[in-house]
């Protein structure tokens, strides 16, 4: 069983004084790695990160790994462990990163993948919820260190939560430029005939 809501943080809370980006995963894969190696990259530039990710997507991965008891299983042991044996003074903490866990909404074993619209409307309705709760705590006990939000641009939620907790947000684009492009310019694309057309293709 996967951890509760909110609670796998079982890594130390991130440093004091440090800039800390709360990072939050979209529960897709394609998006998680990408969104990981943000996390990695701003624990190495000397930033404190809290990496959120759901309840579903750590037992998914962990169960994948073959680990026996997800709920102990943290994604970013062997990163930290690695950091902290080539650091010059083999200290544990080069690499700041916390791991925490939210429900999506739905039950750890619900078939998101032959249920999609359910899925997607959880993500919408009922993990900002979770997220914002997870805020609230990780803002609270972090000052007067400097927290921002980092989330999926997929998500459309973080802007208004971020101004509600009054901290700033950055919108992060996982997919390739060349998918960004082209949904900026779907209109172009639509009055061109590439797209929605009943043309063969």
């Amino acid at each position: 069983m996967a951890p509760q809501p909110e609670a796998a943080g079982a890594v130390a809370a991130p440093g004091r004084g440090k800039p800390h980006a709360v990072v939050v995963v979209y529960p897709l894969q394609g998006h998680v790695i990408p969104v990981t190696h943000l996390a990695l990259r701003l624990a190495a530039s000397g930033f404190a990160v809290t990496f959120v990710s759901t309840e579903a997507v750590h037992d998914q991965t962990a169960r994948a790994l073959g680990v026996d008891d997800p709920a102990g299983y943290d994604v970013f042991a062997a990163a930290r462990a690695r950091a902290a044996a080539s650091s010059p003074g083999g200290g544990p903490e080069e690499l700041d990163v916390a791991y925490e866990l939210v429900s999506d909404g739905l039950p750890v074993g619900f078939d998101r993948s032959l249920h999609h619209d359910q899925f997607m409307g959880s993500l919408l309705h009922a993990m900002p919820e979770h997220v914002e709760r997870l805020l609230r705590r990780v803002v609270a006990d972090d000052r007067p260190a400097a927290t921002f939000l980092v989330a999926d641009t997929f998500f459309v939620w973080p802007a208004t939560l971020a101004r509600k907790l009054g901290i700033p947000y950055v919108s992060f684009w996982t997919e390739p430029a060349l998918i960004f492009n082209l949904y900026y310019h779907m209109d172009l694309l639509t009055q061109n005939g590439h797209f929605r057309c009943n043309g063969p293709y």
